[in-house]
């Protein structure tokens, strides 16, 4: 973000105020991951439900007690290979 903007910059709020109506821009299909015990879980939410308003082609994934980073902390959990496997699939579902 650039130095001396807020958080309702466009770049890290999609539906701020100075931001483009999202309605007319063409978008490639977005994967969200969030976990459920995230901080910005209610941002990332409201960020998925708003682009499925919108008609967008978005998947939304809750990872239940999860923390932010979650499949960071420990790269080789059982839980980091489904993230991984569904990066996977939503690549090569929407890489055509």
């Amino acid at each position: 973000m650039p130095v001396g903007e807020s958080r309702d910059h466009p770049l890290a709020n999609p539906f701020g105020p100075d931001s483009p109506n999202l309605d007319q821009v063409k978008l490639d299909p977005i994967l969200v991951i969030v976990g459920g015990n995230e901080l910005l879980k209610d941002r990332a939410t409201d960020y998925a439900t708003r682009l499925k308003g919108l008609g967008k082609n978005i998947e939304y994934i809750e990872f239940e007690g999860k923390e932010h980073g979650f499949f960071t902390h420990d790269s080789y959990s059982e839980v980091a290979e489904e993230v991984v496997q569904i990066l996977k699939r939503f690549m090569l579902e929407n890489s055509k």
